[in-house]
């Protein structure tokens, strides 16, 4: 049967389902990149991996998409597209072979998800992506316990994503930002 359900509908029974699929990790509606120009719907935050869902619903437009991929692309560790029928063959021309594909089913019985394609580890992470994740105040205390930041303490966001991409290895420096993410206590800087 085609969705015709929302995004507001099917969001709540995505971020079961995702929980329900990384145990102990941290599920986070609309996590922003690239300084919040870009959100991803539902991101599960574990110490092994950050994982994007992109949500498009047959209601919606795909005309986002390939900003969104890109983006997520950058930043993610892995990444899943959400769609219902009427999108599906249209985004699958989009979204990189990596991605993931759940498929939105509505019956009688209401959503559930049927899994399309199994997401697989992002070939070409982006670590200046992935500092941005960061705010300017746990970057800046990364720097401080790496003894790097001489020199940048009063210096812009970017300068201080920068001296990280050159002071730490990429893999460290993803572990890192997802222990900050899940021990993060506010979403949302002021």
């Amino acid at each position: 049967m085609a969705c015709t359900a929302r995004d507001r509908d099917i969001r709540p029974v995505l971020r079961q389902e995702v929980g329900l699929r990384t145990p102990g990790a941290r599920v986070v509606d609309e996590l922003g990149l690239c300084h919040g120009f870009v959100r991803v719907d539902v991101a599960s935050i574990s110490a092994d991996c950050l994982h994007g869902y992109e949500l498009k619903a047959d209601r919606d437009t795909l005309s986002r998409l390939p900003t969104q991929v890109e983006h997520y692309g950058a930043a993610m560790g892995r990444c899943t597209l959400v769609t219902g029928v009427a999108h599906l063959q249209e985004a699958l021309q989009v979204v990189p072979s990596w991605w993931g594909v759940l498929r939105i089913e509505v019956d009688l019985f209401g959503l559930r998800f049927e899994q399309l394609r199994e997401a697989t580890a992002n070939p070409e992470p982006d670590p200046l992506a992935t500092c941005r994740l960061l705010w300017r105040d746990e970057a800046l205390a990364f720097l401080e316990e790496l003894g790097a930041a001489r020199g940048v303490r009063g210096r812009s966001r970017a300068v201080l994503y920068a001296r990280l991409v050159e002071e730490v290895p990429a893999d460290q420096l993803r572990a890192r930002v997802r222990q900050v993410l899940l021990q993060r206590e506010e979403w949302r800087a002021s």
